[in-house]
């Protein structure tokens, strides 16, 4: 997969998921960061460690298995 953050900001500009939305299922999968800097991560404000963007990762493979295509 491509970087998750990009998948996850076309989800949001698109109202698919809100960034609390898409929070809540990045800290369900044991995400560690919270919402403020997962945000700022998202916009590449902020790095996280490498197993974040993983984390995210893992979130964007079930949101695309759960869609209707």
């Amino acid at each position: 997969m491509e970087d998750p953050r990009h998948a996850a900001r076309s989800l949001i500009e698109l109202n698919i998921i809100s960034v609390e939305g898409l929070w809540l299922r990045y800290w369900g999968n044991g995400g560690i960061a919270d919402a403020f800097n997962f945000e700022a991560c998202l916009y590449e404000v902020k790095e996280l460690p490498e197993y974040e963007l993983a984390v995210l990762a893992w979130v964007m493979e079930d949101l695309e298995a759960e869609s209707p295509h």
